[in-house]
């Protein structure tokens, strides 16, 4: 099933995961004379909070040589005016390090292995402590790719994949929802890899393709970018809820899939691998099935946004990304250039209470003012930034309690 998605068109499948038992139940296919025989369609796996927090403990918790209290110590004597918030982002970037290293000691053995691994919330605003972190995890696994996220309401975000890119540190350029991010993130930074979180698109809005529809549309734009500009950007269908997205998006450059879906395709028995095809000319707007509430509450046009990227958009991206002054400017400079051309909606910094209303969950409250204010992609990056920082800040006090009792 796999290399039949392959033969369509993709070029790299992963799994959103960093528990070995659930990798082990899909990469080891058996063992010949104690050396591990790996499926060799999958060739990396994909990290956030979320999926660090479910083994987060292990590291804690492990009784071996190299500990955490010892970490803790050392980094303290190291440098002893390090404030404890601080060494809980070293200490969450070592972690990440250190699971981007027993993953690919796992199963890249012999093979290429592409891992994904998330900075930690509380470096976004900072270029310069987002590419010291990046920096630090591109050293411990050279085939690691940082995620930066799109933050809305910091502009620099792209700045900082930009200048990563450039120091040879690899980027997956994360949180996004809508082609024209996509396009964004490729000419504003040519990262490795981008996304688009399709599960959370259908689910919110409450369609069964729309995910798709966007996830297929940013696929085309991106694919016809890399012929014009030989960019290199690939992109990533993200945030799978079931497996039939394989079939109805096949062909599209990688996949990164949640456990459960990627191994209810390997076991369905109702679609055989002959009959996979690619899907990248295929157009699902007459599916959507967009229900007359959402339609009415959210209206027509801005849903048509998330696939529709207008050529005025791409044309502003291309003759900012050939400006002199790009080179040079900051994440304000940036937001500034948007609103000039016409395109401020795709930036929003919340104010508290703002933040407050985005941090109840992942998804639209449709019923809310700042769903009617805000752009929907722009919307959706800003409740992933916030469902992601809830579960950074419920690890961040676990942590915390350990280094109390270990000084």
């Amino acid at each position: 099933m796999l290399g039949a998605l392959k033969r369509a068109g993709t070029s790299h499948i992963y799994v959103d995961s960093a528990d070995f038992q659930e990798l082990d139940d899909l990469i080891i296919r058996s063992e010949d004379r104690d050396k591990l025989i790996y499926n060799e369609e999958i060739d990396g796996n994909t990290t956030n909070q979320p999926l660090v927090a479910k083994i987060f403990n292990r590291y804690f918790e492990q009784d071996t040589e190299d500990k955490v209290g010892d970490w803790i110590k050392c980094l303290k004597e190291k440098n002893p005016g390090l404030s404890l918030g601080d060494l809980v982002v070293v200490l969450y970037t070592i972690i990440n390090g250190r699971i981007g290293i027993e993953t690919t000691e796992r199963y890249g053995m012999g093979r290429r292995w592409e891992i994904s691994l998330e900075l930690h919330t509380e470096l976004a605003p900072s270029i310069e402590n987002s590419f010291r972190a990046a920096w630090c995890l591109s050293k411990t696994n050279p085939n690691a790719f940082v995620k930066v996220p799109f933050t809305p309401h910091f502009p620099h975000c792209f700045i900082i994949a930009r200048e990563l890119e450039k120091a040879g540190i690899a980027v997956n350029f994360t949180a996004t929802f809508s082609a024209r991010q996509v396009v964004a993130a490729a000419l504003l930074a040519n990262p490795h890899r981008s996304n688009v979180f399709i599960g959370r698109l259908s689910q919110g809005l409450q369609s069964e393709l729309l995910g798709e529809q966007v996830v297929l549309e940013a696929q085309r734009q991106l694919s016809k970018l890399r012929m014009k500009y030989g960019l290199k950007t690939l992109n990533i269908v993200a945030s799978m809820r079931k497996w039939q997205t394989f079939l109805l998006t096949a062909g599209c450059d990688v996949y990164t899939s949640p456990y459960p879906v990627l191994k209810d395709f390997l076991m369905q028995k109702e679609v055989p691998a002959g009959e996979i095809a690619s899907k990248l000319e295929q157009s699902y707007v007459d599916q959507l099935h967009l229900k007359e509430e959402v339609v009415s509450k959210i209206g027509e046009n801005r849903l048509r946004s998330l696939f529709v990227v207008e050529p005025e958009f791409i044309e502003f991206l291309i003759t900012l990304r050939n400006s002199a002054e790009f080179e040079e400017m900051d994440g304000e400079g940036l937001q500034k250039s948007f609103e000039k051309a016409g395109f401020g909606d795709f930036f929003y910094a919340p104010t508290v209470q703002e933040w407050a209303e985005l941090k109840k969950g992942k998804l639209p409250d449709l019923n809310s003012e700042l769903t009617k204010k805000i752009a929907l992609d722009t919307l959706y990056s800003l409740l992933a930034i916030g469902d992601f920082s809830n579960f950074q800040h419920k690890m961040d006090a676990e942590v915390i309690k350990k280094i109390e009792k270990s000084l």
